[in-house]
């Protein structure tokens, strides 16, 4: 008797659980195994390769250790691209845990944290789906699963859009009744499902860390009181306990004239909270605020605050912990085995009976599994049967770019790194791009030489643009990719190529295999370039952006050059790398050897360029616009539709004749020394970047240093490891002109203010939400939080964020699913499906991470999706290269990217019409300077400068701090403009 094979068929022995049988290639990769040594060890899982009315697929099932033994040790067969592959069963392989929780994703920034908590702290499975997944029966869907959890998210309860499928967990009955806990979102629908109310906040508490007061009973048991993180506009109520005046006794129990079938937990009390302490919070209107409920006589629980915040304590934890025996004892007794399919009769499976339902007839959707909920692998293969296959050889995707292939790697270009090291001696980034005259032509350098930390700016790269050099454009909404190569340019469909432009950049990245590199230099060669934000706006499925030019659209929202030739500089260390991964090309090694020994500083670091006197017309942002858009964004918090807001304007300068770009950058990185400054002159564009903050960096993949062991499972492992430096909260280094500047200490304590550091709290969370997505659970850490560092007109509050992503033998190893689905997870009704059953799978690389992060949350606020899709209606034009980020995919696996802020762009060759003044702008009149370069069309048309600024809104912010930040900000580069170097506003 064969068993009747669901999407989330499970197998009972008694009454413990076994495991869970997939059927479908596309949610369970070659090998994955769900099998409890610990409870059942005699059970082990088959796979098969089938075929049925034309429609391909893998089975997986259970058969006892016995029946093998009959004629060979245990071991465990996979079907693996038509080789069956035998490897023996080790009691350390790798298995599931005994219970499979379902988590219901309300499109929040925070989920993968929540997932990543119940993974490491309860042991579960964890399966993920989103409020508005296309389920036929939600009630029989669920049913296989140990518990659900209703997660967080933005917006309102009350709203059906909002919360979709969660409404239906509180209905289930009788033997489909299944443990839930709501969280945030989750635990309003609850409170709203059995007769309560929903209001909004006095002051919303977003990122706000609070002291919350358990009755010691239920979830609450051994719990009495905890510091954990809030995010809520709204709140629950059960009665009238919001609104009476208080006795400050902390007692629970209060009548409940709304919800007879709840039961509160747990309060967050004025009075615990209050700065101040005084009579006036005791007494205040809300005195106390439900934290948490039980439901009387159904397993539902629900807790308003999030424990998985990295600034709520153990005690929060303990909460989830204790939730989660009490659905373990509730479960056990109440499990029907009546709708779970019982084990087969016989263990002599007939696998040809096993029912495959084809895809026209019964489509089963394919979920994800847990931390996949942004960007799992990014395909490298087609999207469909028919689709056009990724290209099979290098030259193909026009690689290799004079870099020789060979046979020996399989069809890969095999890179070898020539390098030659020389002193430092007296040479600077602007003496040796002087000497070797790249200031003339296009180049991009990644500068740190003017600010250096232990932690941060130990190189600078510059990469030496060849004429022929490969060079890839694209712009979003397009799906094509435009590749040029030796003057010829041809447009490739990225549909050929997994649909996204990161499947087509990593499938570029993947041919290059290097023989060699210097583990103590970050680039050998690669892809340098930018990724504007409105491509990063793609990642998350915002694939159109408001009020776009011609202009715009003639501009690559993302472009990248392949550098063969670059220098390193390794400040550190006073060492200069000349090095090329052009074949044959030792001559020019030594050639720019010997240029850079002879030479001498041109420009001086440490003084500033004079700067000529300037007649510029600024166009800056209106106060009174600005200020209007900051109480917008405040009213979308206020409404629950997010947390915070990274509101952004741009200031135009106009000069009448045509500038040097390359005088304008060393004056920007003398006035404005930062560890990611940057000059780029990359096709039209010239960027002038004093960028403080990097966006992400990821280390070539490295072999563990730790011993080997002889498991079976054990493949040859490598680690890739990455760091992100989130930027929020700021003031300004000289508040008062007439006053000394702050220092370090004044500042700190200025910074460690509520706003202050909640904006920064939720960029944090946001990040780890990302990063969990991509590494798994356990590899996330936050090494510094909120740390006070010091630039040249700021003190800013910074955090790191580290993790590390585990690749075993080409596939990688997080513990989780390797579904090969794009980018744009997150986007409102998209499928979180898989690619289809013959889609390729690659290992996950430091790509996968950089586009599951995109676009920089420091940038965007939380959620991240309702936030983007807020600032676009607000923002009155497209932020472009400003707030993307720009840096380097290095051959040997790495990568390094900055965010584009304190940044100055032009494009060249675009038409420069005189400013003029308007409701959202104001004109200030500046100097004026000429430098005589360019023809006369060229100067006739003048030069057009943008300069982006912003900052992120909270509910506790004021309109005229927002304003003062943004401009404080913006100060910082337009004072590259002005004949003082002062900043100042005028007019």
């Amino acid at each position: 008797m064969s068993p009747q094979v669901d999407k989330y068929a499970h197998y009972c022995l008694g009454w413990e659980y076994i495991s869970q049988v997939l059927f479908d290639p596309e949610i369970t990769s070659d090998g994955d195994l769900f099998i409890n040594f610990e409870i059942t060890p005699g059970w082990v899982l088959r796979r098969a390769a089938l075929e049925q009315g034309g429609c391909r697929g893998d089975a997986l099932y259970f058969i006892h250790s016995h029946v093998i033994e009959q004629t060979t040790s245990s071991f465990l067969v996979i079907y693996n691209r038509g080789i069956f592959q035998s490897l023996k069963i080790s009691k350390g392989m790798p298995h599931a845990t005994t219970h499979r929780v379902l988590f219901i994703d309300a499109y929040d920034s925070f989920t993968n944290n929540i997932i990543a908590l119940l993974k490491i702290n309860l042991r579960v499975e964890v399966t993920t789906i989103k409020i508005d997944e296309r389920i036929a029966d939600f009630a029989k869907f669920v049913r296989p699963f140990s518990a659900v959890v209703a997660g967080p998210g933005p917006g309102d309860p009350r709203k059906s859009n909002d919360v979709g499928w969660i409404p239906e967990l509180w209905k289930l009955e009788g033997q489909g009744l299944l443990p839930v806990l709501g969280i945030c979102l989750g635990f309003q629908s609850l409170v709203l499902a059995f007769g309560g109310t929903i209001d909004r906040l006095g002051k919303p508490r977003h990122g706000i860390v609070r002291k919350v007061r358990g009755c010691g009973e239920g979830i609450f048991r051994g719990v009495d009181e905890m510091e954990t993180v809030q995010y809520h506009s709204l709140y629950a109520s059960i009665g009238p306990e919001g609104k009476c005046k208080g006795t400050g006794s902390y007692g629970t129990e209060t009548p409940s004239h709304i919800c007879s079938d709840l039961r509160p937990l747990a309060w967050d009390y004025e009075m615990d909270n209050a700065e101040d302490g005084t009579e006036e919070a005791m007494f205040s209107s809300q005195r106390r605020v439900l934290m948490a409920v039980e439901h009387k006589s159904k397993p539902f629980f629900g807790i308003q605050f999030h424990a998985e915040s990295i600034c709520s304590n153990s005690n929060a934890r303990e909460v989830i912990e204790a939730w989660w025996e009490i659905a373990k004892k509730w479960r056990r007794p109440y499990r029907d085995l009546g709708f779970l399919p019982a084990l087969p009769t016989s263990l002599n499976i007939n696998i040809g009976a096993v029912q495959i339902h084809s895809r026209a007839e019964d489509p089963l959707p394919k979920y994800r599994r847990a931390d996949d909920s942004k960007t799992p692998s990014i395909s490298t293969s087609g999207v469909g049967n028919e689709a056009k296959q990724v290209p099979e050889f290098s030259e193909d995707l026009g690689l290799c770019n004079g870099v020789y292939r060979s046979q020996d790697y399989g069809r890969k270009c095999k890179v070898r790194v020539e390098t030659r090291v020389i002193n430092t001696g007296e040479a600077t980034v602007p003496s040796i791009c002087e000497t070797l005259g790249l200031i003339d032509g296009e180049v991009i350098i990644l500068d740190s030489e003017m600010h250096q930390r232990h932690d941060v700016g130990a190189h600078s790269i510059i990469g030496i643009i060849s004429a022929d050099a490969l060079r890839l454009e694209y712009n979003v909404g397009t799906n094509e990719v435009c590749r040029i190569h030796n003057g010829q340019s041809e447009t490739i469909d990225l549909r050929s190529c997994g649909e996204s432009i990161f499947s087509y950049l990593k499938s570029c990245m993947s041919y290059y295999k290097i023989e060699n590199f210097n583990t103590g230099v970050p680039f050998s060669g690669g892809l340098m370039g930018f990724i504007s934000y409105e491509a990063c706006l793609e990642t998350i499925g915002i694939t159109h952006s408001q009020r776009r030019t011609r202009e715009d659209s003639q501009r690559p929202d993302l472009s990248f050059i392949f550098v063969e030739r670059s220098i390193i500089i390794d400040h550190n260390y006073r060492k200069i790398h000349i090095q090329t991964i052009k074949p044959d090309d030792q001559d020019w090694v030594d050639k720019t050897s010997l240029q850079l020994k002879s030479a001498r500083p041109t420009t001086s670091s440490s003084t500033t360029p004079t700067a000529p006197s300037f007649n510029a017309q600024m166009t800056l942002p209106s106060a009174v616009s600005y200020k209007s858009k900051v109480r917008a964004c405040q009213s979308a918090i206020r409404a629950g539709d997010s947390y915070e807001l990274c509101l952004t304007t741009q200031a135009t300068i106009h000069t009448p004749n045509r500038l040097e770009s390359w005088p304008l950058y060393l004056r920007l990185r003398t006035l404005n020394p930062a560890p990611f400054s940057a000059y780029v002159r990359l096709g039209k564009l010239n960027l002038l970047s004093s960028s403080p903050e990097r966006f992400l960096r990821w280390s070539r993949p490295t072999k563990p240093s730790g011993p080997r062991t002889n498991d079976a499972f054990d493949r040859e492992e490598k680690t890739i490891r990455c760091q992100f430096r989130p930027i929020k909260g700021t003031v300004k280094r000289q508040p008062d002109p007439n006053l000394p500047p702050l220092t370090i200490a004044e500042a700190t304590a200025l910074l460690a203010t509520p706003k202050e550091r909640a904006e920064n709290l939720m960029i944090v969370d946001l990040i780890r939400h990302d990063l969990h997505g991509v590494v798994g659970a356990g590899r996330v850490s936050v090494p510094k939080l909120m740390v006070v560092e010091e630039y040249a007109t700021l003190f800013q509050l910074v955090s790191v964020i580290e993790g590390s992503l585990v690749v075993k033998d080409g596939v990688v190893s997080n513990g989780e699913d390797e579904s090969d689905i794009l980018a744009t997870e997150n986007a409102p009704n998209s499928s979180s499906r898989g690619t289809t059953a013959n889609s390729a799978k690659a290992a996950r690389t430091g790509l996968d991470i950089l586009a599951a992060s995109l676009p920089p949350g420091s940038m965007t606020g939380a959620p991240k999706l309702r936030s983007c899709q807020i600032l676009r209606s607000l923002e009155d034009r497209p932020r472009g290269i400003y707030s993307g980020v720009i840096g380097y995919m290095d051959v040997g696996g790495g990568g390094d990217f900055s965010v584009v802020i304190r940044s100055a762009v032009r494009w060249d060759h675009d038409a420069c019409p005189k400013p003029e003044a308007n409701e959202e702008s104001d004109l200030v009149e500046g100097d004026m300077v000429t430098d005589g370069v360019g023809d006369a069309e060229e100067e006739a048309k003048g030069d057009e400068w943008m300069i982006g600024a912003g900052g992120a809104v909270t509910s506790m912010s004021t309109e005229e701090g927002e304003w003062e930040e943004m401009i404080a900000k913006m100060r910082s580069t337009l004072r590259l403009f002005e004949e003082d170097g002062c900043g100042g506003v005028r007019g």
